[in-house]
């Protein structure tokens, strides 16, 4: 059943982390004319998401831009938050947001081998950007001639 894919707000990470780490990480300690943080992380997970569905030739992506499966939002949010993390070293992941991380990147290694499923978008990009099978010839081969047998003793 097709559904309507997501996008990922930073309000979405409130529900994962305390709301002021994530105002921390995202704002603190900004150099000179950049941008929040947010922005360009989520655009990199987002990206990495959207290719390992779409490794998977049985996958759709949607088209509208830079949205996900409703399913993966906890994965995305947490794959965020992992990025802002690294900007202020002093704020470390807990060991159970280190554990579901690796759970949610063993998910996406599983989509990507068609051995996880997702839900179908309502709007599927078509035509889809990964390459997808192309059509098979069957190549005949003629009975040889020369084989082992007839130039033995040559």
């Amino acid at each position: 059943m097709a559904v309507t894919w997501i996008t990922i707000a930073v309000a979405d990470l409130n529900n994962y982390l305390v709301g002021a780490q994530v105002t921390a990480v995202n704002t603190a300690a900004l150099a000179s004319g950049q941008t929040d943080r947010f922005t360009e992380v989520k655009l990199s997970v987002i990206s990495r998401i959207r290719n390992k569905i779409e490794t998977c030739l049985s996958n759709h992506l949607s088209a509208t831009a830079l949205t996900i499966p409703p399913s993966l939002k906890q994965c995305a949010c947490l794959l965020i938050i992992q990025g802002l993390q690294s900007s202020i070293p002093s704020l470390k992941l807990s060991e159970d947001q280190k554990k579901l991380i690796e759970t949610f990147e063993s998910d996406l290694t599983a989509i990507a081998a068609c051995k996880l499923t997702i839900e179908e978008p309502t709007d599927p990009l078509e035509p889809p950007n990964a390459q997808r099978g192309g059509p098979i010839e069957v190549v005949k081969s003629t009975t040889r001639k020369a084989t082992r047998d007839t130039l033995s003793g040559l």
